[in-house]
């Protein structure tokens, strides 16, 4: 081998040399192979010429660097021509092997500058993005949104916030990240509604069973009954 890659194998004996495995199934295998007995684990694990390999592939080890260079090989050169994951896959797995190469792989090509440039999108377009509508009263629309995974501070690690589209004036009410729709409805009724009233739009940054689980519970405070009719 030449080039870049007869430099990659050189450093790999080196690492191998030195002992440096930081992965425990490359420390076990290396045991494995050094024991008396030869188990199916150490059968399947042979080091050939410096090289610490894995059913005749070669195992690259955890290192970032050699790793990306070996990647880089099958999928930037002029030869490879940036193919997608499973094709860069089957090139890299011809020769070497990691634990979870598909998805160190995949999170490469994901960040290639030139197939994020270049290549097609294999899925529907986005559409556009439309404005929301603002109310020309205060406190009748709202945006209702949930900050979690804080540190915790008086059995509290999340934020809910009531924000007004019209003043930009907001609410700051300490929750656990836990907190049902029911809860919210109710931390609602205490913090805001009892200051501006009940409004008139509402955004909540949940799923559209979270919003109809908020309003049926807030109705429901408030002795607002919810009558439906079947044409």
């Amino acid at each position: 081998m030449e080039g870049p890659e007869r430099d990659i194998l050189r450093k790999m004996r080196q690492g191998n040399q030195r002992g440096n495995q930081k992965e425990p199934v490359a420390k076990a295998a290396r045991e494995l192979w050094q024991a008396v007995s030869k188990t199916v684990c150490s059968v399947e694990w042979l080091e050939e010429e410096g090289l610490l390999q894995f059913r005749g592939k070669i195992y690259v080890p955890q290192n970032a660097d050699l790793r990306r260079r070996v990647v880089s090989l099958c999928h930037d050169t002029k030869v490879a021509r940036h193919p997608r994951h499973w094709k860069t896959l089957e090139l890299v797995s011809k020769d070497y092997w990691w634990p979870q190469m598909s998805r160190y792989i995949g999170q490469y090509i994901s960040t290639c500058d030139l197939c994020l440039r270049t290549k097609l999108m294999r899925q529907a377009l986005v559409g556009k993005l439309h404005p929301l509508w603002i109310l020309d009263s205060r406190w009748d629309m709202l945006s209702v949104d949930f900050i979690v995974e804080l540190p915790s501070f008086s059995r509290h690690n999340a934020v809910m916030t009531v924000v007004d589209s019209v003043s930009k004036q907001v609410h700051f009410i300490p929750i656990h990240m836990t907190v049902t729709a029911e809860g919210a409805a109710r931390l609602f009724l205490h913090q805001v509604w009892k200051l501006h009233g009940l409004l008139k739009c509402v955004i909540l940054d949940r799923g559209p069973q979270f919003v109809a689980r908020f309003t049926k519970e807030l109705y429901y405070l408030l002795g607002i009954k919810l009558a439906s009719f079947i044409a």
